[in-house]
């Protein structure tokens, strides 16, 4: 049986996943969501302007994939999230930081990780994808602040490496269940 936690990895992953393929089996343009009816009329509208694979679908996949299994599973996949973010440090550009904890190394992962959770993410159309992150040192008394832009076309292989690990996870807890 699964605990709460694995739960929440499992569920929000395959949520995420879900939607994915729905965009993949071009759902939209099926019958079945022609015919489909929506509380207000003006919801499926904006469904077909927006798409399946829009900018809130994409903060709801890196929040599944980052935010959820932090504590759940990093400690696990120290190896994979530590070449994850040697990944970004070749593909980010613009990234600054004076963070004292990225000295000597950046720690984009966590940073991408902090900017979808606080909701600090914003998107250059069709180039990038920008990433936030502040706080407040409590022992210098200082701010500190990251940012750094993904570009797009850098994207899908940043979440394939994120699903990689998902992926790895969850065949463990079946393999786990069936014992």
């Amino acid at each position: 049986m699964l605990s709460q936690e694995q739960n929440l990895i499992f569920q929000s992953y395959f949520t995420t996943a879900f939607l994915l393929e729905l965009k993949n089996n071009e759902f939209l343009d099926s019958n079945f969501f022609e015919e489909m009816e929506f509380g207000s009329p003006w919801i499926k509208d904006e469904i077909v302007k927006i798409g399946i694979d829009n900018q809130g679908a994409l903060l709801m996949a890196l929040y599944s994939m980052l935010v959820i299994p932090r504590e759940l599973i990093q400690d696990e996949f120290l190896y994979e999230y530590d070449e994850i973010n040697k990944y970004l440090a070749t593909v980010a550009k613009n990234t600054q930081s004076d963070y004292h904890s990225d000295t000597p190394i950046v720690n984009y992962l966590q940073h991408i990780r902090n900017a979808v959770a606080h909701s600090r993410v914003s998107f250059n159309p069709k180039v990038s994808v920008i990433f936030n992150d502040e706080r407040q040192n409590y022992r210098t008394n200082q701010k500190e602040y990251f940012s750094t832009e993904l570009p797009l076309i850098k994207l899908g292989e940043f979440l394939m490496k994120l699903q990689t690990i998902h992926l790895e996870y969850i065949s463990k807890l079946q393999i786990a269940q069936k014992s």
